[in-house]
């Protein structure tokens, strides 16, 4: 392809502005917005973990509070017995009497408390203590005992299972002590949305109200008092609002980054058809300037010799056959300019209508390179061919495919050096017929292989700036190849030659030959060589 100029230089620096103009920005701003969500996103988190920690907190006080109720509802008995004055047997007696719901009742002296841990519930103080020896899964729960005149006596309580208790009050806690709390702001309608679940001494759960719907603003807090082996977790129950605003924040960031990354995308696929528009467009200029020139070529020299048989300006027959020959040459080749042209227009428009038939390929082969031979002979070309017979038809056009060979021959003439060979041949494989075109001429980059086949291209190295072209030729190929099944295949090494291949399918009903079988031979009729 010829090399750009530098106002196509300027014009594509100029789309790569204004890509990145449209692109950085909506990145950035997609970023921003990424950043902003997943902040908000944090601290709404961070809130809802904290309302969860001051909720398990209160679970907490709330089973105190339960286990003081049940201590005042069964302390009575003993409380009468401590004022009237009897003795620590009494007393232990009116425990017992008192303390149905627990395990067995225990009076602690006033010289025995300091063994024992206090904890204020509503004012009142709640003695508690952990059993040895067989009592060691119990605890030792509470409440100061006073004689006639006010003294503290001591304390009577009972030892209980804090397990036990804990499952037993669960419901009673989470459903109703825990509502009524005038602490807690929303009351039943927050606790309704929250998953609350007792763990116990190694962290296994033991009971659960409501599935929970967000583990990572989940918070566990340890219980006090008698029941410090134990612990709660609060989390966001399904369907609370937390949870949908977590997953409404995941749709946000999804929503903005496919957003940023499509409005990206967009910006870089407009820019790269803007500037594939604008190689479209220098394309199209360098190509009507090489038609302009193929054109004024071919008319010029027909004008010369006609002009110069009209004045007779010759000496001698010969030179008068020799115009004639040149008009007759520089007329075939204006006619496939033209041909070319309006072939590739009527394919690009889709009006080109193939007449499909079984077709002999190495027949058309033959009669295009006998239409070919003036031209390759006049510039000093060997011919060698290769037509072996009775290879199968193959189903096409047979004029298209002749357009076919006929530009493979003249490309293969254009771009050819001082080693003025070409190697035509046709073979079976793979199932289909292979006609090949051969040269020695500058070769092509791997670079530019598959380029070569684009509309308008040339590519840039060695003879191109001297031969002229349209640069029509191989797409024209390529398109009438695919048009009938077929592929084309190109093998080429730079300053060693290209072999071009059309493969074409067989005529329906016909049978492929065996696989590596030989049609030819150097000696066989179907091998020539001329010069």
């Amino acid at each position: 392809m010829v090399a750009p100029s530098l106002g196509a230089r300027v014009s594509r620096r100029a789309l790569v502005l204004v890509g990145l103009g449209v692109a950085l920005p909506a990145l950035l701003l997609a970023g921003l917005g990424i950043y902003l969500t997943l902040r908000i996103a944090h601290v709404v988190e961070d809130e809802s973990a904290r309302y969860n920690s001051y909720i398990a907190l209160q679970v907490g006080e709330a089973f105190e509070r339960e286990l003081l109720d049940e201590l005042r509802r069964a302390i009575p008995p003993a409380e009468n017995a401590a004022r009237s004055g009897a003795d620590a047997a009494a007393v232990l007696e009116a425990l017992r009497a008192g303390g149905r719901g627990f395990a067995a009742p225990h009076f602690v002296s006033e010289t025995e408390l300091p063994g024992t841990t206090g904890l204020i519930v509503e004012s009142t103080a709640l003695l508690y203590a952990r059993g040895e020896g067989t009592r060691r899964v119990r605890m030792f729960a509470g409440l100061l005992l006073r004689g006639p005149r006010g003294e503290v006596l001591g304390a009577g309580g009972w030892w209980f299972e804090p397990r036990r208790f804990l499952l037993a009050h669960f419901e009673n806690v989470i459903q109703d002590r825990l509502p009524e709390n005038p602490r807690l702001y929303g009351g039943i309608v927050s606790t309704r949305r929250l998953s609350v679940a007792l763990l116990g001494p190694f962290g296994e759960e033991l009971v659960r109200v409501r599935q929970p719907g967000h583990a990572r603003s989940a918070r566990i807090e340890p219980l006090g008092g008698p029941f410090g082996d134990y612990a709660v977790r609060v989390a966001p129950a399904l369907g609370a609002p937390a949870v949908w605003v977590t997953r409404f924040f995941g749709l946000m960031i999804a929503f903005i980054g496919v957003m940023g990354l499509a409005t990206v995308v967009a910006a870089l696929a407009g820019l790269m058809y803007a500037s594939r528009q604008l190689e479209l467009a220098q394309l199209k200029s360098s190509f009507v300037s090489n038609v302009t020139h193929e054109l004024k070529t071919p008319i010029a020299l027909i004008r010369l010799a006609a002009e110069t048989l009209e004045l007779r300006r010759f000496s001698t027959p010969e030179e008068g056959q020799a115009f004639l020959g040149s008009i007759v040459r520089e007329t075939v080749r204006l006619q496939q300019l033209v041909d070319n042209i309006l072939d590739f227009a009527r394919l690009e428009a889709g009006q080109t209508v193939f007449r499909f038939e079984a077709v002999d390929l190495p027949a058309i082969v033959r009669e295009t390179v006998d239409d070919f031979r003036p031209r390759l002979e006049q510039k000093g070309f060997q011919i060698e061919l290769d037509l072996p017979e009775g290879l199968p038809p193959v189903r096409g056009d047979a004029v298209m495919l002749q357009h076919c060979v006929l530009n493979l021959l003249d490309n293969a003439l254009k771009y050819s050096r001082t080693q003025r060979e070409v190697r035509v041949s046709v073979e079976a494989r793979d199932g289909a017929v292979a006609a090949s075109v051969t040269d020695h001429g500058i070769g092509i980059a791997p670079a530019d292989q598959k380029r070569i086949f684009e509309k308008f291209v040339r590519v840039e190295a060695g003879l191109v700036h001297d031969v002229k072209g349209a640069g029509l030729g191989l797409s024209l190929v390529q398109q009438i190849v695919r048009a009938h099944g077929g592929r084309v295949e190109l093998e080429s090494s730079p300053g060693e030659g290209s072999r071009f291949t059309v493969l074409l399918p067989l005529a329906d009903g016909t049978e492929a030959p065996r696989r590596g079988a030989r049609h030819a031979r150097p000696t066989d009729p179907g091998r020539e060589t001329t010069s």
